[in-house]
């Protein structure tokens, strides 16, 4: 974005907006209003003349920085509390995220408002949903925005994104670049931790679309019902006259249908009736093909991924379109466009007589259903191999043991990014998540935990390697080092398989 001041008074040509119109809410201290045109979280990005907004983040709290962003220049503040320090110049607000972000957007002009925005949350499968819909809509013939896990793209070139959610001044940003380029709408991929840290106040959804609720077994129900109110706050931000999509397989999350009642409840499913539905005709290592139900007539689509999961998010997103009334055949040329996603379930053929898959699965839901996929794909054994990430919510790697206990045949437990955190002690927290534990293999060096796996196959088995998927990096506690699971195990394929069945024969 521009530039931006900020004064009393808004100055000549630069866009302004009023906080007292934009936070009705906040409690002003030395002005009646402000004339905003400028703003930030971050006191060392601060332009002199720009308002700076103190966020409390999870390790420093923005209002220490109060007096460093004033001697930077900054016309006044935006706090949650009083600050002495501040000066007479304060707008004293109950939440500075939600008031960031409102500011941020505003300042853009809205964008959210001249797009058909769409936000996609779930604990698995909103990146390849997201994929999905954004091929849907191009295949109509207009340009359409995307902001997801693997990149955004304003319509016209894709920018890779950083490993977390982008804050709300680089959305706001992401977003305004959409309209300037002519797209007709956009699909935000909105995590959990987005809605939680209020990323996305300010944007105005036409349509929420929940892939699932996060349960699977293992974790705490408090814990389940957490996930569900924080998908339940995406579809309250939808506008009245919008759409809520949800699945109508999944009991925990069809309620969202009604979490807003100015809108309108569409369902997709394949185990149940719902207004998009499939049957499922093939499913083999080369995709899914099905029949298409809902629409003006029937389609047969051939989905080029593997996986009965994939099938419900294409429905997910076909759903979507069919709320905006896009055309069949705009549909089944978008779903067959999209070939493969970079990390999830990727197969490796090196002319073994096994099946090898990449997944980045690091949630006891995304396990399970990785492992459901690849179980319909193979003959004999499932092995998984497992690590979990440090410094990330321990409660987690309960689920990632039951999903993997009850999906796979044999569990090789091994490091993923330990971060900070004891290695011993993340696989002690796996550990302790199955009931059968003395049948659970741990190897905590990673390498030798997939080569090893790899030459313990059979005829006919399937080896799925969880975790990093298409990252190629493992994150230690004071280094980075390159690691790679898909060049590990393509490597050990093409150079050590034939060499290691000669020496066991």
């Amino acid at each position: 974005m521009a530039r931006w001041f900020v004064d009393r008074l808004p100055q000549q040509g630069i866009p302004s907006v009023s906080l007292r119109r934009l936070l009705p809410e906040a409690k002003f201290l030395g002005c009646q209003d402000w004339e905003v045109s400028g703003c930030t979280a971050d006191s060392r990005r601060l332009d002199p003349g720009q308002v700076f907004v103190a966020v409390r983040g999870s390790e420093r709290d923005g209002h220490e920085f109060v007096t460093q962003a004033l001697e930077r220049g900054a016309a006044g503040v935006v706090v949650e509390r009083p600050c002495p320090e501040a000066g007479r110049l304060q707008v004293i607000v109950p939440d500075s995220r939600e008031a960031l972000a409102r500011l941020c957007h505003a300042l853009a002009g809205d964008p959210s408002d001249q797009l058909l925005t769409v936000g996609v949350t779930g604990t698995w499968g909103r990146t390849v949903t997201s994929l999905f819909l954004r091929a849907i809509f191009e295949a109509t013939g207009v340009r359409f925005g995307l902001v997801g896990s693997l990149g955004w793209s304003d319509g016209v070139s894709t920018r890779s994104v950083s490993s977390t959610f982008p804050g709300a001044e680089s959305l706001a940003t992401m977003l305004s670049d959409m309209v300037e380029h002519g797209c007709r709408g956009g699909v935000v991929e909105v995590p959990p931790e987005a809605l939680r840290d209020r990323h996305v106040e300010g944007i105005r959804f036409d349509v929420a679309l929940a892939t699932d609720s996060g349960s699977v077994g293992g974790l705490d129900s408090e814990i389940i019902r957490m996930r569900r109110q924080s998908k339940a706050r995406l579809f309250r931000k939808v506008v009245p006259g919008g759409i809520s999509i949800v699945s109508a397989d999944d009991p925990l999350i069809e309620p969202l249908g009604a979490v807003n009642l100015d809108t309108r409840r569409i369902s997709f499913g394949l185990e149940r009736d719902a207004d998009v539905t499939a049957e499922i005709e093939r499913l083999d290592t080369t995709g899914v093909r099905f029949l298409l139900r809902g629409f003006d007539r029937e389609a047969s689509i051939h989905l080029r991924l593997p996986g009965k999961t994939y099938v419900s998010q294409a429905l997910a997103a076909a759903a979507v379109a069919w709320s905006q009334g896009v055309n069949v055949d705009a549909v089944v040329a978008g779903l067959e466009s999209v070939s493969g996603i970079p990390g999830r379930l990727e197969s490796l053929i090196e002319g073994q007589d096994f099946s090898v898959w990449i997944d980045q699965a690091r949630t006891g839901t995304d396990l399970q259903q990785a492992l459901e996929a690849v179980r319909r794909l193979g003959t004999g054994q499932v092995h998984c191999i497992l690590g979990a990430e440090g410094l990330r919510d321990r409660s987690e790697r309960l689920a990632l043991a039951y999903a993997a206990e009850h999906g796979a045949d044999r569990v090789i437990l091994t490091d993923d990014n330990p971060r900070t955190e004891d290695p011993n002690q993340i696989l002690d927290d796996l550990l302790a998540g199955f009931r059968r534990p003395g049948r659970v293999r741990v190897e905590s060096n990673r390498q030798f935990a997939i080569e090893s796996t790899l030459a313990s196959t059979s005829p006919g088995d399937v080896v799925l390697i969880a975790g990093k998927g298409a990252r190629t990096y493992q994150i230690l506690a004071d280094h980075v080092i390159q690691f790679d699971d898909k060049q590990i195990a393509s490597n050990w394929l093409r150079n050590d398989r034939l060499r290691f069945r000669r020496t066991s024969a």
